[in-house]
């Protein structure tokens, strides 16, 4: 930094229409209050003695008094100075936790992020998911909440989601859906189930016996029209159900066969078997997030985690 840096034209004004300190005065007069000296403020802010004095002067000049008192050429802080100085370090106390959460958010992933989901998705896709996130951005917290579709919109718009993952996307203006993939949709049967003999399961197999299905309209049952036929399927289920988790425990209690998508299949050893529908269909899945400002740096990058889970091929 040249001397110039600091030079500036010196008026004295009224106090009425005095004008701002300069962020440059107010660096000058913190390295003075902390050096003590004018010689060693010039030392900290790599410039000359007289281009701090050319400062000073003229940050009292604006202000209208004096901030040091010259006492055998020792500079002694007026209790203006003093109370100035306390205003002026706390200011630099927030501008350091700004440089320190920047760098943090940056590099190490820093954060809260809100997610929310169907309550299907919290069962495997969004704790496996979670897990690779988490590998890579030890620092984040999640608060991760399952929610029903109706009740996306509700959390965007009150700001308790950051993003949101569900099997179809909410209709929204201030609301962005992006299509993350899909995923298959299984056939769980109860053991012993007479089906439990096959390897493929069919339509026709399905509506011989009493099954657990959704309400027309809702996401799975629109997956299915092509498993079912345009028209749907030609035997009512003996049980609805409007959540594919509920579907997992009522097949667990021996009350039938369910179509799930596999992200609602829980990690580990089942007392279901687990079959695959011909013909096939698969699920879509949305990832949803408020269209009034940019995704975050970890909504971006816990999408990209369960990108990765449903497509392993993408980068």
């Amino acid at each position: 930094m040249e001397d110039d840096d600091f030079s500036d034209e010196s008026v004295t004004h009224p106090a009425a229409a005095r004008p701002p300190l300069s962020l440059r005065q107010i660096e000058v007069f913190r390295n003075i209050m902390i050096a003590g000296s004018i010689s060693g403020a010039g030392r900290s802010l790599h410039v000359s003695q007289p281009a701090v004095s050319r400062v000073l002067a003229l940050t009292e000049s604006r202000l209208g008094y004096r901030l040091f008192e010259r006492n055998r050429g020792r500079l002694l802080p007026t209790p203006e100075a003093r109370r100035l100085y306390a205003e002026v370090e706390e200011i630099y106390n927030g501008i350091q936790r700004v440089n320190q959460l920047a760098a943090t958010l940056g590099e190490a992933g820093s954060g809260i992020l809100k997610i929310i989901s169907s309550a299907s998705f919290g069962q495997n896709l969004i704790p496996r998911a979670l897990a690779g996130f988490q590998d890579r951005n030890p620092h984040a917290q999640v608060d991760y909440r399952s929610v029903t579709f109706d009740e996306q919109v509700g959390y965007f718009l009150s700001g308790e989601a950051d993003v949101g993952v569900s099997m179809a996307p909410p209709d929204h203006p201030h609301l962005k859906s992006t299509l993350l993939g899909h995923m298959e949709i299984v056939c769980i049967l109860p053991e012993g189930h007479p089906l439990g003999d096959k390897t493929v399961i069919r339509a026709d197999d399905l509506l011989r016996g009493a099954w657990i299905g959704y309400p027309p309209g809702a996401p799975l049952s629109r997956a299915l029209l092509a498993f079912f036929g345009d028209a749907g399927p030609c035997r009512p289920a003996a049980i609805e159900v409007h959540s594919p988790v509920t579907a997992y425990a009522f097949a667990q209690h021996g009350l039938g066969p369910a179509l799930v998508d596999a992200g609602c299949l829980p990690p580990g050893p089942s007392s279901l078997l687990v079959r695959p529908i011909e013909p096939r269909a698969s699920i879509d899945i949305w990832a949803t997030r408020p269209d009034l400002a940019p995704l975050p740096l970890l909504g971006r990058r816990f999408l990209s985690a369960v990108k990765s889970l449903l497509d392993p091929a993408a980068p």
